[in-house]
């Protein structure tokens, strides 16, 4: 990595910032099991140094370099290395693949690669600067497809790239670590059986039973002598292991075990598959377990990948896909796909866990993302946020990745600013059996269908869907419960649930690809605010800034009645572009007006009463027949919608 740009006017350093968390790279490595105590670690750019900081508390041998906080330390071999986000704030095409290669050359097990990706029609802007765009802030960076980034990769290191998450690959130097990873990836967690090997009569063995029976539920098969280590104790006690293991059978019955080992079949059969896309190994270069697994299981390795590629072929095939769908055991069907919990994947059929293996062959794991949607008949998998999954009776969906496998188009949807988000219902279909909370889930479906809010055919519908059919029948949610309205103490706002401040900055409305933050909080923006500022006219007040993510153009808008008015209007604003240009325009006749205004401040802020204006949102979002197109203008606001909350205000 070179010391300096190649061109002066780049501020690389300004590309490194300040964490107070692990960053995404690191926190993938932690999540796969590829950082341990055990394992040295070497961050190849580590900025600041705050990963380092985090990892030697938790007790990680490592070190890092950077060419402007840490010049002095030289690289060095370590078990896992990671060059994170660095290869995009590279301008010089040759010294970014030098930097690439040189952080491979000293990864001894493991390199962890990320970089800036883009999706949807954005990954095909043009560029302002050699093959990037230079920032608002002087910094460089090249935006990568995620096929374009681990194309890159591989050329660069000339080894296989393994997604992690979008932006974030693997390099395997240690192939069992490989196939470890690889392999614990579609490996389901399996419960033990109910019965206990405490009732069986010869109590006075289950030291070496329990051990056995955990092996095998591990395994989904007998144990050689090298994978159980009480095997002399077992052989000793009862002749052999397959003889004790007859006896445990015939304690906890035998289609429990038959389950297990059909479940570890159908795991190995989506590994072997999904290897079709990293250049499935010769058997000799699986690790010893997976050779063992694979001649108790099929008999040969050809047999196991004949087995795997024809259900590959079906994963490919939309009717197929369709029938999988509409037979399978878990998972809210709609007319259009199957709606699942990310952590019931693993008790699909193969054929599905394959297709949606498929779209983790191609982007990893989205931590954040926790529902899974396989669509039934466009050849698509979305993975979708709904952090209230488990507290709310019907949680909104707040963002969406969604990758087409027939043309590999990756598009990201942010909802968390929609006043109308689409909702999730009978959730405890989209959760495998043992889930904590089915039966609580189970319990309000159950009320809803008796009701006929809900049947097993119907699509999912929006929050506002929902709030009619609840007014309808004069019911409300309390908890997971149905309650009459009437013996109900709560208020209206029961039906609506609030937009949510912007995740990435902790504060502002986020909608249509902006962000709104009040000036008292301005600081969150960071740097581009700084120098957009500096644009502005010595004598201009402003109230809001309104940050585009994209082109990272800052709006300074001067809203002289924010604190008084619910809804305050939109005065003389400044666009500050991000090549410095500038666009001054006035009051509007028929000005703007800001809706949800407690979205830009925080719940501390003093300037107004700030649950009283969430009290507002609940209020006008509960009303009848607004036309949410149009409410932007005051004219139409004050004309068409204001009636109606003085109405609403007087039936209260």
């Amino acid at each position: 990595m070179r010391t300096k740009p190649t061109n002066p006017h780049i501020k690389r350093h300004k590309a490194a910032i300040k964490r107070s968390d692990y960053s995404r790279p690191i926190k993938c490595l932690w999540r796969d099991g590829l950082i341990t105590p055990e394992r040295t670690f070497f961050d190849y750019g580590c900025g600041h140094g705050d990963d380092l900081a985090g990892l030697r508390e938790d007790g990680v041998t490592c070190d890092g370099f950077d060419p402007v906080f840490r010049p002095n330390v030289v690289p060095q071999a370590a078990d896992v290395v990671n060059i994170g986000y660095v290869i995009n704030v590279i301008e010089d095409l040759e010294e970014r693949r030098l930097s690439l290669q040189d952080a491979w050359a000293i990864a001894n097990r493991v390199l962890c690669v990320a970089a800036r990706v883009v999706m949807g029609e954005s990954s095909g802007r043009e560029v302002e600067y050699s093959d990037g765009l230079v920032t608002s802030i002087g910094t460089f960076q090249k935006y990568f497809s995620q096929a374009e980034l681990r194309e890159y990769i591989e050329e660069s290191v000339g080894c296989e790239a393994h997604p992690a998450a979008p932006g974030i690959f693997y390099v395997f130097r240690d192939e069992d670590l490989k196939s470890h990873f690889l392999s614990d990836r579609v490996r389901r967690s399996i419960g033990t059986p109910c019965k206990r090997i405490a009732e069986v009569r010869i109590d006075e063995h289950k030291e070496v039973l329990e051990p056995l029976i955990q092996t095998v539920l591990t395994l989904g098969r007998l144990p050689s002598d090298s994978e159980f280590e009480l095997t002399s104790e077992v052989v000793n006690t009862f002749g052999s292991l397959k003889r004790a293991f007859t006896l445990i059978k015939k304690v906890t019955g035998e289609e429990d075990w038959e389950s297990i080992h059909t479940a570890r079949v159908d795991d190995l059969t989506v590994y072997i598959a999904l290897a079709k896309f990293t250049r499935r190994p010769k058997q000799s270069q699986l690790p010893k377990r997976t050779q063992r697994d694979i001649k108790a299981f099929f008999g040969s390795y050809k047999k196991a990948c004949n087995v795997a590629d024809d259900i590959l072929f079906q994963a490919g095939n939309a009717d197929a896909i369709n029938k999988a769908c509409s037979e399978s055991q878990v998972g809210r069907l709609t007319p259009n796909a199957l709606w699942l919990h990310r952590d019931a994947v693993p008790f699909l059929s193969p054929i599905l866990r394959i297709y949606e293996g498929c779209a983790r062959a191609y982007i990893g794991s989205i931590d954040d993302m926790n529902i899974v949607k396989l669509h039934r008949f466009s050849g698509k998998v979305s993975y979708l946020s709904c952090d209230r999954f488990e507290s709310d009776a019907h949680p909104p969906i707040t963002s969406t990745v969604k990758l087409s496998l027939r043309s590999l188009r990756l598009d990201y949807f942010d909802h968390t600013g929609s006043t109308n988000p689409l909702v999730l219902d009978q959730k405890e279909r989209m959760v495998a059996d043992d889930h904590p909370l089915q039966s609580k889930f189970n319990r309000l479906s159950r009320q809803e269908m008796k009701h006929a809010l809900v049947d097993l055919t119907s699509d999912l519908c929006t929050q506002r869907q929902w709030f009619e059919r609840l007014k309808m029948q004069g019911l409300t949610h309390r908890g997971h419960r149905l309650v009459n309205v009437k013996n109900d103490d709560s208020k209206a706002d029961v039906f609506k649930t609030l937009p949510k401040r912007s995740k990435r900055y902790g504060v502002g409305k986020e909608i249509g690809g902006n962000v709104y933050v009040h000036r008292f909080y301005e600081s969150v923006l960071g740097e581009c605010l700084k120098e957009a500022r500096g644009f502005l006219p010595n004598d201009f007040e402003y109230t809001v800034i309104k940050l585009n993510l994209m082109t990272k153009a800052v709006t300074f808008i001067s809203s002289p009645d924010f604190d008084s008015a619910d809804e305050p209007i939109v005065s003389r604003f400044i666009v500050v572009r991000a090549d410095g240009t500038t666009l001054d325009r006035k009051q509007l006749a028929d000005p703007y007006i800001y809706h949800h205004k407690w979205l830009m401040v925080k719940d501390c802020y003093t300037g107004f009463d700030v649950e009283r204006s969430k009290r507002r949102s609940l209020l006008w979002l509960a009303l009848n027949d607004v036309d949410k197109s149009k409410i932007g203008r005051k004219s139409h606001w004050d004309k068409h919608v204001i009636p109606k909350l003085d109405k609403s205000a007087q039936t209260e």
